[in-house]
C-alpha cells in the first residue's frame, strides 16, 4: 500500500495576512531566544562600562611578602597565598559587599587560614568544596586541600615518571577537570627533569594527566572562558598571552596570539572580557577579540587577580605586599 501525500493550501487573503506578520513574528521570536539564551556576550567598549566608579582599587589588606592566587570561595571570600611565609590567608568580605570608598576597613581582618601551606602559588575551590592549589620549591606538585581538617593531599607530583618543574597557576573547568601551567621558576638546570615548561589537564576522576600545550618560554596565566570553549595560556617571560579551541577533554585545538602581554595570572567577566595582569602597575582589560577594552591603574604590578563577594561584582587583586579591591558592574571569575 502506498501512502499518499495531500497538500492544503491557505486561503489566498490567510495567506497574504501570514505573510505580513512573519518578519514580525520573526523578530519577536528572535527577542524571546536571545532573552532565554541569557545575557549578550557582545563585550564592553569602556572601563566606564563594567567598573562601577572609577577605576580606582581600594588596599583592604597589606604588610604581606608576595600575595598570589586568589580564589573565591562560594561565598565569595577571598582566599590567597603568602610565598615568603607560607601561608594562605582568607580575606572574609563584609555583609553587603565591599564598604563605600572612605569607609574605615580596619575592622575587616584578615584571617591565617592555613599555616604551613606548602608554598602554594595558585589556588582555585572546586565544586567538590576543596581547596586546589600549586605547591611550588620544595614539593613541586598539585594538591588538593580539605577545608575542615587542612589535609593537604597529593594529587601529581610527577609526569611520565619525573617530577614536575614548579606547578604556578590552575583553573578547573565545569566537568572538574584541572589545568595547571608548570614553568620553571627558580629551577636550577641540573633540578629540571621535565625539559619542557608545558601546561597540562587532569582528568575529572584524577587518573589522567596530559601534557596539552608547550613551546613556552614560562608558561603562567591559566584561564577558561565563560563558555568553557577556550583556554587562555600567558607566557610570562615570552611578553605574550595565547588563546587555544577546547575540542575535547585534554585536547588543545591551534594556539593564537591574544595579546602581547606576558601575565602572571588572568580573570575573565560575564561578557567574556579577559583580565590581565602585565608587568605594569595596571590591570589590562581585553575583549574576547582582543581588542584592549581598557586599563585600571594600580599603585604597584600586581601578580593575580579574580572575582569575588557574596555577587561575584568586585574585583580582587593580589599585588606583591597588598590585596586590592575594586567594585564592578559585571559578574565574574577566574
Amino acid at each position: 500500500m502506498t501512502a499518499s501525500r495531500q497538500t492544503f493550501q491557505l486561503p489566498a487573503r490567510l495567506s497574504d495576512l501570514l505573510s505580513a506578520l512573519l518578519p514580525v513574528l520573526g523578530c519577536q521570536l528572535a527577542l524571546v531566544i536571545g532573552f532565554l539564551a541569557g545575557p549578550s556576550t557582545a563585550h564592553a567598549d569602556t572601563l566606564a562600562d563594567i567598573v562601577d566608579g572609577k577605576p580606582e582599587p581600594r588596599i583592604i589588606a597589606e604588610g604581606f611578602t608576595f600575595t598570589e592566587g586568589p580564589a573565591t570561595d562560594a561565598k565569595g571570600d577571598i582566599y590567597f597565598s603568602d610565598l615568603g611565609t607560607t601561608k594562605i590567608h582568607m580575606w572574609k568580605v563584609p555583609a553587603g559587599g565591599l564598604p563605600p570608598a572612605g569607609t574605615e576597613l580596619a575592622t575587616q581582618t584578615v584571617e591565617t587560614w592555613l599555616d604551613p601551606s606548602g608554598k602554594t602559588n595558585g589556588l582555585f575551590w572546586g565544586q567538590d568544596g576543596k581547596l586546589y592549589g600549586c605547591q611550588m620549591d620544595p614539593h613541586r606538585r598539585m594538591v588538593v586541600i580539605d577545608p575542615v581538617t587542612k589535609e593537604i593531599t597529593p594529587l601529581v607530583e610527577r609526569f611520565e615518571g619525573k617530577r614536575l618543574n614548579n606547578p604556578n597557576d590552575l583553573f578547573i573547568d565545569a566537568s572538574g577537570a584541572i589545568w595547571f601551567s608548570d614553568p620553571a621558576y627558580d629551577r636550577k638546570p641540573e633540578e629540571i627533569e621535565v625539559p619542557s615548561e608545558a601546561v597540562y589537564w587532569i582528568s575529572p576522576d584524577r587518573k589522567t594527566v596530559t601534557r596539552v600545550a608547550e613551546g613556552f618560554k614560562r608558561p603562567n596565566g591559566v584561564l577558561i572562558s565563560p563558555d568553557g570553549k577556550l583556554i587562555y595560556i600567558s607566557d610570562r617571560v615570552g611578553n605574550e598571552t595565547f588563546v587555544y579551541p577546547i575540542l575535547g577533554p585534554g585536547q588543545l585545538g591551534e594556539r593564537k596570539k591574544f595579546c602581547d602581554y606576558g601575565c602572571d595570572g588572568l580573570a575573565f567577566d560575564e561578557h567574556g572580557n579577559v583580565y590581565t595582569t602585565p608587568k605594569k602597575p595596571m590591570i589590562a582589560v581585553f575583549a574576547p577579540d582582543g581588542t584592549l577594552v581598557g586599563e585600571i591603574p594600580l599603585p604597584g604590578n600586581a601578580t593575580n587577580v579574580t572575582f569575588g563577594g557574596a555577587d561575584h561584582k568586585t574585583l580582587f587583586i593580589t599585588a606583591r605586599d597588598k590585596v586590592l579591591a575594586l567594585p564592578m558592574k559585571v559578574t565574574g571569575g577566574g
